[in-house]
């Protein structure tokens, strides 16, 4: 296991990195951006969005490590990453059609968590759902809510309640304490009624609760963010079409729940004062591990406001008394303010955007994915639908990709190159290093503050997309280098790899034969678009060179 499992020598090691850190869209740190850090501390402006992404280091990035984080100066407490469990209640109808769903969350540490199940206090939960007309089955999930959760949560004493003829509450969900199966004193044991997921199988444990408890617990102990381990049970319901009835649903939990890999940490409307970002790696089960990794930075009170010159200020007022020169001031004020002010409500409708698309798409998308996984683990391979259900499950994780990418292009906080900069690092890193590809990023540390219009951030985007996307399918290459330069009034982004290369076609045809969006011409068609050019320079077994020259309407930040 690494570092990890080498000896407590080595836990005083930083686990955790801190990538960059950005301002209103603007890169004020990275790792090989230290010059902006002056006396051991990063000064910020103060601005609305301060964002901090980290993750675990090259060394521990296969460890099963969820991250925290808490900024000194405004956070009582460590704050979790992310990362959540559900239990997942859908009730069925005829043919196996998901008439509703109804979704649990567990998040966090649940009260009296002592770093093992077994140590921990069971909390009581009592939730309800209401079901649809219909429904003749009940089915119950114990899922992760997201594939990079890591971490344990168990349940038990699980039950459904319902009203019978007399109107007293009964219970219809059989063997509530787990005591029904085979082997059910071994963590792989089988509970009669429980299944488990076919992915992660292993991570989905039986547990003998401790005396004076009784019974056993359903335990899911994820220590792998590229797994989503589950139990799931089915529950006849014996009875049909009585829409509206209220069934009651109790449980014991206990859980300790965090998200790995890169991890992004937002603050807004930070006040002037001195604080310290300070994140750290614990284990799945909320153990600490490894040193703190800790940046301090400083936000200045506003030149204005501090009281020395607000004191210069009124005396220069009283001295002036010229209002013909306030009227004027005041008018110019005025119109500049209504010039703004139409900006924002521009930007805010746009934020609006995203955020709906981010928010009812991207939960829509999560659940498809779930029900889609769902399905596909209920069938054999023989079964005639079980190709599509293994497509589907392919098409919602595309399409929540898909879906990432237009909330970028469409907000207006990323109107900025350096987070156009920051999005095409990320796309690199990520496709490039999946494909065993090195990559390196050959960015200034000065960059002008643009602002980039959505349409060409978006154009500029997929045209490095499907340039790496040829450099995988048919480069052979082993390192890729990106470049950057500042032109005047323009920006030259560079992508070269040191593959196989391929000989230049001959002239393309005439722009209404080409495919739109189509590999090469595709390319050229989106730098084109946007009134700059495309250049290609290539020879068998030299490499390929792709350079996209970009002009800018530059309108400063």
């Amino acid at each position: 296991m690494g570092i990890i499992a080498t000896g407590r020598a080595e836990t005083h090691q930083p686990l955790v990195k801190i990538w960059r850190v950005r301002e209103a869209g603007r890169i004020f740190y990275s790792p090989g951006m230290t010059n902006l850090i002056r006396g051991g501390k990063l000064r910020l402006s103060g601005s609305e969005h301060v964002e901090f992404t980290f993750s675990a280091v090259e060394d521990a990035k296969d460890q099963p490590l969820r991250l925290r984080y808490k900024l000194e100066g405004r956070d009582r407490d460590w704050q979790e990453a992310g990362g959540e469990m559900q239990l997942l209640v859908l009730a069925h109808g005829e043919s196996g059609r998901v008439l509703s769903y109804v979704t649990f969350k567990m998040v966090g540490e649940s009260a009296g968590w002592r770093g093992a199940v077994e140590k921990s206090a069971f909390n009581q939960r009592r939730e309800s759902l209401t079901l649809p007309a219909g429904a003749i089955r009940m089915e119950v999930l114990l899922i992760a809510g997201d594939w990079n959760l890591l971490g344990t949560a168990a349940i038990t004493d699980f039950r459904v309640f319902r009203q019978n003829a007399t109107d007293k509450a009964e219970n219809i969900w059989p063997d509530p304490t787990v005591e029904e199966g085979t082997n059910l004193n071994s963590p792989q044991g089988q509970p009669r009624y429980w299944t488990r997921g076919s992915f992660g199988a292993s991570m989905a444990r039986v547990l003998t609760l401790p005396p004076p408890a009784q019974g056993h617990a359903l335990v899911i102990a994820d220590d792998d963010i590229h797994i989503s381990p589950s139990w799931q049970a089915d529950l006849p319901l014996g009875y049909k079409d009585r829409a509206g009835d209220t069934l009651t649903l109790e449980w014991r939990e206990a859980f300790s729940l965090g998200i790995g890999g890169r991890r992004l940490a937002i603050f807004d409307s930070l006040p002037p004062a001195d604080y310290v970002f300070r994140v750290r790696a614990v284990t799945p089960a909320g153990e600490p591990v490894g040193a703190e990794t800790t940046l301090a930075f400083s936000i200045p009170q506003v030149f204005w406001k501090r009281p020395a010159v607000i004191v210069f200020g009124l005396a220069a007022f009283g001295l002036a008394g010229a209002a013909m020169v306030r009227m004027v001031t005041r008018r110019r004020l005025k119109a500049q303010l209504d010039k703004v002010e139409r900006r924002r409500r521009i930007e805010r409708e746009r934020l609006r955007i995203a955020q709906d698309i981010h928010d009812d798409l991207g939960a829509s998308l999560t659940h498809l994915s779930l029900l889609s996984q769902t399905a596909h683990e209920k069938m054999e391979r023989p079964h005639a639908a079980w190709g599509d259900t293994e497509r589907l499950r392919a098409l919602t994780t595309n399409l929540t990709r898909k879906l990432d990418e237009i909330v970028w292009a469409v907000s207006p906080r990323h109107d900025t190159i350096e987070s156009l900069l920051s999005y095409l690092t990320d796309l690199a890193e990520e496709f490039l290093g999946a494909a065993g590809i090195h990559t390196r990023i050959h960015f200034p540390d000065e960059l002008p503050r643009w602002t980039l219009p959505p349409g060409l951030r978006h154009n500029v985007f997929l045209a490095t997309k499907e340039s790496l996307n040829n450099i995988v399918k048919h480069a052979n290459a082993t390192e890729v280098h990106l470049r950057l330069a500042i032109l005047p009034g323009a920006f030259q982004l560079t992508v070269e790899d040191n593959g196989c290369g391929y000989s230049l076609q001959p002239p393309r045809p005439p722009a209404a034969k080409r495919p739109a969006h189509h590999g090469i011409a595709g390319i050229q068609e989106r730098i084109e678009s946007l009134g700059g050019k495309c250049s290609i320079d290539s020879a068998p077994g030299a490499g390929t060179r792709v350079v996209l020259t970009v002009p800018v309407n530059a309108v400063e930040l």
